[in-house]
């Protein structure tokens, strides 16, 4: 595949042996994004971090580790992101993979929503593509649930209503 787009490069070739070097790049910065996402999370968190030399549990220390935390996280998905584009294409290239012309934007409402729905009109994937509404959906619904839980559990005296006198919180 040539990867000269707009880098002005003369055009390079990759074999084999080279795209699967840049899958395992892939895989091991996939292994960071975990992490990153780890330690972005326990910056939420009062638990106690391995690093010893942060020993500073203030609100702005928790910010700035947050911060870059989730920084790291965002570029290392992106550079992901691009990188397993260019895997793919290359695989259309190569005439291994058959181009997905919904997922470059082309057409999507028009001729290839039309033949996704007549290959398979139960296609799990094609109706939830049409309605965006169910994650926020169940959000909502999760989010209710939350406040009634902290109303309840906020009035003295009350009962939870499932029987259990009280939940245990970290």
């Amino acid at each position: 595949m040539a990867d000269s787009r707009s880098s002005g490069k003369p055009d390079q070739t990759f074999t084999s042996a080279d795209r699967i070097r840049q899958l395992n790049d892939v895989d091991q910065d996939v292994a960071k994004l975990i992490h990153s996402a780890g330690l972005a999370i326990q910056a939420l968190t009062n638990a106690r971090s391995n690093d010893t030399s942060s020993t500073d549990n203030s609100l702005d220390s928790h910010k700035a580790r947050f911060k870059e935390a989730t920084s790291q996280y965002f570029a290392l998905l992106s550079s992901i992101d691009v990188r397993l584009r260019r895997q793919v294409y290359a695989l259309e290239e190569a005439s291994i993979l058959a181009p997905d012309s919904t997922s470059r934007g082309n057409d999507a409402a028009g001729a290839g929503g039309a033949a996704a729905a007549a290959s398979n009109p139960l296609d799990i994937s094609w109706l939830n593509s049409r309605k965006d509404t169910v994650g926020k959906d169940k959000e909502a619904e999760l989010w209710a649930a939350a406040r009634g839980f902290v109303e309840q559990i906020g009035k003295p005296g009350a009962k939870p209503e499932n029987g259990n006198e009280r939940m245990e919180v970290d």
